[in-house]
């Protein structure tokens, strides 16, 4: 049986303030589970560490700009950096906001690589403009009354979305910067009522909610009550739920949804069967993906994307690595070793080509089919 308190610490502390107000989380694993192939996958090594400071309390969030030029690293404590994706070295420090609390969300505007959207977990918003000269700008804020765990920027450019514990999907308009729509439950706190009726809302808080690439009119969001749902933003209703009353969906505690056309690909705070590919239009699981996890320490998905057309990334709360894992083998093709503790964020790059894991006390960059380095803390 996995060592509970083991296992706990792998988690950054807003993780913990969150798996203790829903309940316990772990259950044995079996034998199965466990595989000394971990040690036999190819191991990505560094080829070059850059110094960042110490204090940032882990990282939370990742984002590329569309043309991959820059990305930005949200952390624990409330601070935004950017670096040059060239060279790995900090361009730029947007002004500490005085909320201390992670950074649990960040994006670009889809065309606009100078424009940084990103919100802090007590619920603040922020829209910067960051220049040439790497000078930020304060350009919109808001502030909502719930606590954020996800954001989202649809790739139409009409809007973005935000989501965290009171179990609604806030779509907000660019102009305004406020909502003009919510998706969810009309009552406050974990739904406690008939199981057939968590098929049209969530039960329990969102992790994580991604605009659909093929139309502009559909979400997909999950998170901490074992599902998974399709939106449709003309009526918002739920049009599709990857579980039943009677059989649980994925379990999420972090960003681990990712979509591609109508493949959804999640990562479950579980033990075993932690990945699992689905069809967005039938609602069904087409398969499950392997992690490869050593020592009986369980999968526990906190993180997964999809790396280019073939791939899949996923990052652990227990096995301190992530894993690239091919869709067509089944089977996990490398490893980011070197982590002293969960890896809770991941970004890749429009080409697929780019993939950057956040934990601690690393922020890898990883050319995919090659090598990565490491930004050290």
């Amino acid at each position: 049986m996995l060592d509970l308190h083991r296992a706990l610490s792998c988690l950054n502390s807003h993780q913990l303030r969150q798996v203790w107000n829903e309940g316990s989380l772990f259950s044995p694993i079996s034998t199965g589970t466990c595989s000394s192939a971990a040690a036999k996958v190819p191991q990505l090594l560094p080829v070059k560490r850059y110094k960042i400071r110490s204090h940032y309390d882990g990282v939370f969030s990742l984002s590329f700009t569309k043309d991959g030029s820059r990305l930005a690293v949200g952390y624990g404590s409330g601070d935004v950096t950017l670096h040059d994706t060239r060279t790995a070295k900090l361009t730029c420090c947007p002004s500490r906001k005085s909320d201390p609390l992670p950074v649990t969300g960040l994006q670009f505007r889809t065309e606009d690589r100078s424009e940084m959207l990103y919100c802090l977990a007590s619920g603040p918003i922020f829209l910067q403009r960051i220049d040439d000269e790497s000078n930020v700008v304060d350009v919109m804020e808001a502030n909502e009354e719930n606590e954020i765990n996800t954001l989202d920027v649809s790739e139409y450019g009409y809007y973005f979305c935000t989501a965290g514990k009171d179990r609604n999907i806030r779509i907000y308009d660019w102009e305004r910067f406020k909502p003009f729509s919510v998706l969810g439950p009309l009552t406050e706190g974990d739904y406690i009522g008939p199981p057939e009726d968590t098929l049209t809302q969530h039960g329990k808080r969102i992790f994580s909610v991604k605009f659909s690439n093929e139309s502009p009119y559909h979400l997909v969001s999950g998170g901490w009550d074992n599902s998974v749902k399709v939106w449709d933003l003309r009526t918002n209703q739920v049009v599709k739920s990857m579980s039943t009353a009677s059989t649980l969906g994925p379990k999420l505690c972090g960003d681990a949804l990712a979509i591609k056309g109508d493949l959804c690909v999640t990562g479950s705070l579980l033990p075993e069967n932690a990945i699992e590919l689905w069809s967005i239009k039938e609602g069904r699981r087409i398969s499950v993906l392997p992690y490869e996890s050593p020592n009986l320490r369980g999968e526990y998905v906190l993180v997964v994307k999809f790396c280019g057309d073939s791939h899949v990334i996923a990052g652990s709360a227990t096995c301190h690595d992530a894993q690239i894992i091919s869709i067509e083998q089944e089977k996990v093709v490398s490893r980011i070793d070197g982590f002293r503790r969960s890896v809770s964020s991941l970004a890749v790059s429009n080409n697929g080509k780019v993939a950057v894991a956040g934990g601690a006390p690393y922020i890898s960059f990883v050319e995919t089919m090659t090598t990565p380095f490491f930004l050290e803390t």
